[in-house]
């Protein structure tokens, strides 16, 4: 509860800087609702011409990669924006302010800060995640619905685990943008790969997906068992904790290790 509180007033404070500019807020929000409103429209345009991906149909697809954009859309909302920002921190010496706080590092980045710009994201995400299931015959039972809860939080922790362990390579590299983005961005990154069923790519990416960077865990075993598709492992379905609890610990371990190795940069 206190926690929550804080961070309200964080994002009070925060937002209130944002509106000091509120044309440039406005603008933002515009640009990223254009730019996500035309990927949509570039999927539709793909399913105007193919009836399937895969075996995988439309809405089937829809519903896979909108379950995945949730999660990663409310991962992004804490941990994108710290971790972009931390080559920026390190070389300016401006990551020393965090060290003095009286909470840790990394939980005051993220308190301190909203990534509103992914509003947008979440919104289109979530109207076409309904949209989509309400177009599929899905037998929603107690243990259906437990596993795709399960599964959603296993995809935020996995989501925000690698986005901190490319934000922790900066306490050695300095710049660790281009990397964040690489792995992260949903755009052009290599999470843009798992918005379709992994079995369209080679052995090699569905192995790099599945057992190297985990995204295939966020969206396509889980949706793919429960909408019954037969999937190159169905009982990787059930793995997902476990891939957020691995991905989570590597995570971690990799921050501690990294603020030990830490030296201030300066300006």
């Amino acid at each position: 509860m206190y926690l929550l509180k804080m961070y309200r007033h964080f994002v009070g404070i925060y937002m209130k800087g944002k509106l000091a500019y509120h044309f440039s807020l406005v603008f933002e929000l515009i640009a990223n609702t254009i730019q996500i409103g035309v990927y949509f429209a570039g999927f539709m345009v793909i399913f105007h011409n193919f009836d399937n991906i895969a075996g995988w149909t439309q809405n089937e697809v829809l519903f896979m990669f909108t379950t995945s954009w949730l999660t990663y859309s409310l991962s992004c909302f804490f941990f994108w924006s710290p971790m972009k920002d931390m080559g920026e921190l390190i070389r300016t010496g401006k990551f020393d302010l965090y060290l003095t706080k009286p909470i840790g590092p990394m939980l005051y980045m993220v308190l301190q800060q909203f990534q509103y710009t992914f509003i947008p994201r979440l919104v289109l995400s979530v109207f076409f995640w309904i949209y989509s299931m309400s177009k599929l015959s899905i037998n929603w039972t107690a243990g259906n619905i437990a596993l795709y809860v399960i599964n959603m939080i296993s995809a935020f922790v996995i989501f925000s685990s690698i986005t901190v362990f490319t934000g922790t390579i900066s306490f050695w590299t300095i710049k660790s943008e281009e990397i964040v983005s690489l792995l992260t961005n949903n755009n052009h990154g290599l999470k843009n790969y798992t918005d379709y069923p992994i079995t369209i790519y080679g052995k090699g990416i569905s192995f790099l997906l599945t057992f190297v960077i985990p995204y295939a865990f966020t969206g396509y075993y889980p949706v793919g068992h429960l909408l019954g598709k037969d999937l190159l492992h169905p009982e990787y379905a059930y793995l997902s904790p476990l891939m957020a609890l691995i991905a989570g610990g590597a995570a971690y371990l990799f921050w501690t290790i990294g603020l030990r190795h830490y030296n201030s940069a300066g300006a």
